[in-house]
């Protein structure tokens, strides 16, 4: 094999695997990752307030067979302080259909740091 051949095919995994998969860790695992141990702390310390839903985007991320969505909140801290505030969560196709902007949801916020939330409650879902 000639020098060219090896450095053209390392170029090719680079541009193909090691970069795409660098940037889906970058843009997607990592702040799942790190989004799901700040809402369990907050879940556990947290306080519970109503939040309204107002916008909801599907990631490319799939967890336990759930597709990861980023929901964006907006509620007022104890100290009528108005907060917006997005976590990553999986939900299931009938999660799906309940939480979308408009929903009223309870969360949990950190109150040192009101953009720290975590999903506190799940939708009723009649027939479960």
């Amino acid at each position: 094999m000639s020098n060219a051949f090896i450095i053209t095919m390392v170029i090719i995994a680079l541009v193909f695997g090691v970069f795409p998969m660098a940037r889906f860790l970058y843009t997607n695992f990592l702040p799942y990752l790190k989004d799901g141990f700040s809402q369990d702390a907050v879940l556990k310390y947290g306080v519970a307030t109503d939040a309204e839903i107002v916008n909801t985007v599907q990631t490319s991320s799939w967890d336990g067979g759930k597709p990861v969505y980023k929901l964006t909140f907006r509620f007022k801290t104890k100290d009528n302080e108005l907060v917006e505030s997005t976590i990553m969560k999986p939900l299931t196709f009938k999660e799906i259909g309940f939480l979308k902007e408009g929903y009223i949801a309870t969360i949990k916020y950190d109150p040192a740091k009101p953009h720290k939330i975590a999903l506190y409650d799940k939708p009723l879902i009649l027939g479960d």
